[in-house]
């Protein structure tokens, strides 16, 4: 039987037939997902490559590399309310920086994430029975990818999903977490028989394995990563629960080293194009502010220095916004090559993480042990983007003001917080602010991950958007922007219209609020 290699050219091949590897929603698998070089799946391919020709559209749905998906999601979502950039296109005076983006906007991430996984994910769980190792390494790709739904929009079919129907009952963000944490065990468990038991032995699937090029012992160290992160998040509202799972996965082993990251290739960077080809994409006013106050020397591989010289962002939510002018060279664009690798998990992260929680005393160590978390994320963070750290843990200086060289959007100073640990007010809350300020600026450019730790924290302090033009026709009012920004997307017309008694179930007992973009979330609210 013929087998085909494929691992080199596989970018290059989603590029071109993306519609195939994303399967539609209309359950024609058997048409759709094709190998590349479209063979008779029953007479060419190998079990192996059956399945394994879905992986990589799955991997990148953890963070998306075709172009107007990244735009859609990573760029004008995650990236404008993560602090990370500012869209400069005025797209007929909508936008989800001025809080009034069209509805077909609010839904796309929904659709695109949560449809066009499930439709690769129900074929192999087909093929493989739902079991197996392969099936195990699916289970951890489908937390990384649905987290990222549920924190956007909140309650989410999850539990009734895998059955083959996509109108299924929806579940509470607090039973998403436990069932996403639950699948996580149960993949880490059989990853890790598997492993033991095929030492030495070459995997078969590993050609499709575009993060890890088939070395489960990594994916391992992610799923308890991913746990760990996920713990942090709901331990201010489920702590006893959160604490036990912390404990657990940081004994299991999670990334602590900068070769244990996670990236997914691009030969073709979306932020680069979006920025560089389309004049879409700028730095975010927030990141120049805060870089330029620490003289952070990642400020060279972040961003790039304007005609006259600096470092200079764009700030949010300005109204019909001209990219004639902040999509130019008098603003910085994102650094990124036409290869640059879209991050998925850095080690930096974890030591952030670990240092909240030794703060918070969710994990022992308490305050001086937090402190050496912390600056092991940010010495790793450094070492990630290969710059010198020089004396930044000393630093006592503060972000700086934005000023704006055209039109009208200054703003005022946002956060008093230095690089040094031991520098101004020794309160926890201050402690925290520089922990998930510094989480911040390592995490680049994971936007969702940004925006939910500033709706939980309230951290990194930002610079709110210069217009608020949230309206009930859009994502409903977001009456206090100054400081709470949009809190969730409220949920698809495609699921008022496929889904109609179930969505207005999950809104009436499950959500907490109205279905608007300023209801929190559940791991967001204060206790």
């Amino acid at each position: 039987m013929k087998q085909y290699r494929f691992k080199t050219t596989i970018i290059v091949a989603m590029s071109i037939c993306c519609a195939v590897l994303f399967a539609s929603c209309t359950g024609n698998f058997e048409e759709l997902n094709t190998h590349p070089t479209n063979p008779d799946p029953t007479k060419d391919m190998t079990e192996a490559e059956r399945v394994g020709t879905l992986i990589p559209s799955m991997l990148y749905l953890i963070h998306n590399f075709q172009e107007n998906q990244n735009q859609m999601i990573e760029q004008m979502v995650g990236g404008q309310y993560g602090g990370y950039f500012a869209t400069t296109n005025n797209w007929q005076g909508t936008n989800f920086g001025t809080f009034n983006p069209p509805a077909n906007w609010v839904e796309y991430p929904f659709n695109t994430l949560f449809t066009k996984f499930y439709s690769n994910y129900l074929t192999i769980k087909e093929v493989t029975e739902g079991k197996g190792y392969v099936f195990s390494w699916v289970n951890i790709i489908r937390v990384a990818v649905m987290l990222r739904v549920t924190d956007t929009y909140g309650p989410i079919p999850y539990s009734k999903m895998g059955g083959g129907q996509f109108a299924v009952e929806y579940d509470s963000v607090e039973d998403i977490y436990h069932k996403m944490i639950d699948d996580l065990d149960e993949s880490i468990n059989a990853l890790t028989v598997f492993l033991e038991e095929n030492k030495g032995k070459k995997i078969p699937i590993a050609e499709f394995d575009l993060i890890y090029d088939g070395d489960f012992s990594k994916w391992v160290r992610f799923a308890n990563s991913l746990k760990f992160r996920m713990a942090v998040r709901i331990a201010n509202v489920d702590t006893d629960y959160a604490k036990v799972v912390m404990t657990k996965a940081i004994a299991a082993g999670v990334i602590e080293s900068n070769g244990d990251n996670a990236f997914l290739p691009t030969t073709d960077n979306p932020y680069y194009k979006a920025s560089n080809d389309w004049g879409d994409l700028a730095m975010n006013a927030m990141m120049s502010a805060y870089m330029n106050g620490y003289s952070d020397p990642r400020r060279s591989v972040y961003m790039l220095k304007t005609a006259d010289d600096v470092y200079r962002g764009v700030r949010i939510g300005i109204p019909n916004i001209n990219k004639g002018i902040y999509g130019t060279a008098q603003y910085s664009k994102p650094a990124f090559k036409k290869d640059s690798p879209l991050l998925v998990y850095c080690a930096a992260e974890t030591f952030f993480l670990k240092a909240e929680a030794a703060l918070q005393g969710w994990i022992p160590g308490g305050t001086s042990q937090s402190k050496i978390y912390y600056e092991q994320g940010i010495t790793t963070s450094m070492e990630q983007h290969g710059v010198a750290i020089g004396t930044y843990l000393a630093g006592t200086t503060s972000a700086t003001r934005y000023n704006d060289p055209n039109g009208n959007v200054n703003a005022p100073s946002f956060s008093s917080i230095t690089v040094s640990w031991d520098h101004g007010s020794a309160t926890t809350t201050m402690k925290l602010e520089k922990i998930i300020t510094q989480k911040w600026l390592a995490n680049y450019p994971l936007g969702f991950e940004a925006w939910a730790d500033h709706r939980r924290t309230g951290y990194p302090q930002m610079i709110t958007a210069q217009s608020n033009l949230s309206s009930a026709n859009s994502i409903g009012s977001i009456t206090n922007s100054k400081t709470r920004l949009v809190r969730r997307l409220p949920y698809p017309v495609s699921e008022y219209s496929g889904n109609t008694q179930n969505v207005e179930a999950a809104v009436a007992n499950l959500l907490g609020g109205a279905d608007t973009g300023a209801t929190d979330l559940w791991w967001a609210r204060k206790n």
